[in-house]
Formats: C-alpha cells, sequence, structure tokens
C-alpha cells in the first residue's frame, strides 16, 4: 500500500496573496497619481510634480497606500472651487479620480489575487 501526505501551507498561500495585493496596490496608487497630477492645477508646475505614493503601510494585515502632495497650497488649492485656473487644471485633483476609479482599483486587486488562488 501506498502512503499519501497531504500538506497545508497556509502561510505560504497567506504570504503570495499578501505579496501579490502590495504590488496591485501599488499599480493602483501609481495609476492614481498620474490621473491625479493630470488634473492638477497648474501654474508652475511644481504641484503637478509634487504628488506621490507612500510606500506600503501594513497595519496588521490591512495594507494601504497614500497618494497625495505635501506642498504648503496643495489643500487649499485642492478644495478651492472658486478658483481659475487659466493655465489648466481644477479643484478636486486627487478626491475625483479616486471616487471615479475606485471600484476599477478594487476589482483590479481582487482579479490579481484570484489569479493566484483561482475563483
Amino acid at each position: 500500500m501506498s502512503d499519501y501526505k497531504l500538506e497545508w501551507k497556509g502561510n505560504l498561500a497567506k504570504e503570495i496573496v499578501r505579496e501579490v495585493a502590495k504590488k496591485a496596490l501599488l499599480t493602483c496608487g501609481a495609476d492614481l497619481q498620474g490621473k491625479s497630477a493630470e488634473q492638477s492645477p497648474i501654474d508652475t508646475g511644481d504641484l503637478k510634480r509634487n504628488c506621490s505614493v507612500s510606500p506600503i503601510q501594513d497595519n496588521n494585515g490591512e495594507m494601504t497606500v497614500m497618494v497625495g502632495y505635501d506642498l504648503p497650497y496643495a489643500r487649499r488649492q485642492h478644495e478651492g472651487l472658486h478658483f481659475k485656473h487659466p493655465k489648466g487644471g481644477k479643484a478636486k485633483y486627487l478626491e475625483d479620480p479616486y471616487k471615479e476609479n475606485v471600484k476599477k482599483y478594487e476589482k483590479y486587486i481582487a482579479d490579481k489575487i484570484k489569479q493566484v488562488i483561482g475563483d
């Protein structure tokens, strides 16, 4: 009689899923960064070049990435619906592309995970 061994490598499976999720999250962050920079108000171009994506933050399995701006006037420009932008761009240049794409980002991350674990 032959012996068969079943082995569950749950920790390895979880680590693979985590790495795939991290890469997908960073991809989404980079996409949002580009979309936001395209919509940011233009004067000197400093704001457009200032958009950044943070490294992955992992808080007990809850992973986040931050996309944003750190120039002193970035928030005021973002919230200033009354500002005119004769050289291009607009207010809500981070919020709008996020809201327009959040479902797409969620699906992208889920699809990447499904690719490694199956349906």
